[in-house]
């Protein structure tokens, strides 16, 4: 079997240090402090999937070698006076982000770190990258690669999705523009484009390209309510699969996703 991956494991969005994104079960702050789930069912509900996505992608997995995205917005960071932070310090964000990515990271053969929104992150996604052992030694803004002869394109940023009704036709939308900006500049047109930013997962492809957005791990916040009061979060991961395939192929979509459950019901 080559060591050249022809597996892509691709996230985004996990926002460690929010109030309703994802964080171990049990974190230590840079001051010495131990932080843990207590009652918050956010946590716990997001946890839980986080590593049934994981058994879910060994599953895809098997033995083969994999490489991983991940997508930008790995941490909330603090910002605009925000009280649904669980610690001030970028830093504890970062490491929580560290701590429930290495696992998978370790065994990847190869790690890419895309940079996020700045006032999520604050330049801090390098660290993460350099902890992560991650190519490169630190997160760019777009990466351009080739996996199993096939070229992808990765940055963070997208159209956020207010309607339900127009995503799809969006995705397309966002697909035709990329191609045609890239073979309106004379370079080489890339198959796959992979976005995040969004919070929104799912994926289009025309047949001849492919857009795959990966969902956000993070429940909505007040900001959140105000701009999209209607969405209902689904974090996910994409798994973009080359193995039976010949090489500048479209790859096998399997898309891991998680509806998050409804609220209570009042009875009136």
């Amino acid at each position: 079997m080559s060591d050249r991956p022809r597996l892509l494991l691709v996230l985004s969005d996990i926002h460690c240090g929010s109030v309703v994104g994802l964080m171990p079960p049990e974190t230590e702050t840079v001051t010495g402090n131990k932080i843990g789930f207590g009652k918050n069912v956010h946590h716990a509900w997001l946890w839980e999937k986080w590593e049934d996505m994981q058994k879910r992608f060994a599953k895809i997995r098997g033995k083969s070698p994999y490489a991983m995205l991940l997508n930008g917005d790995l941490t909330e960071g603090v910002h605009h006076n925000s009280i649904e932070n669980l610690t001030q310090l970028i830093e504890d964000h970062a490491n929580m982000a560290v701590e429930c990515l290495e696992p998978l990271a370790n065994k990847a053969c190869q790690v890419l770190v895309t940079q996020g929104t700045e006032c999520h992150t604050h330049n801090i996604e390098s660290y993460i990258a350099k902890k992560l052992k991650a190519r490169s030694g630190k997160a760019l803004p777009q990466w351009l690669f080739k996996i199993a002869g096939t070229l992808v394109s990765a940055t963070h940023h997208i159209s956020t999705a207010g309607r339900a009704v127009s995503e799809s036709s969006a995705l397309g939308a966002e697909l035709g523009n990329a191609r045609l900006q890239s073979a309106r500049s004379g370079h080489e047109i890339p198959t796959v484009f992979l976005r995040g930013h969004r919070h929104v997962g799912g994926w289009y492809s025309d047949g001849a390209g492919l857009m795959g957005i990966t969902g956000g791990w993070q429940f909505l916040t007040r900001y959140g309510r105000k701009v999209v009061p209607s969405s209902v979060p689904r974090p996910s991961a994409l798994v973009l699969d080359w193995r039976s395939l010949p090489d500048g192929s479209l790859p096998v979509v399997n898309e891991i996703s998680f509806p998050s459950p409804q609220g209570d019901i009042d009875v009136l």
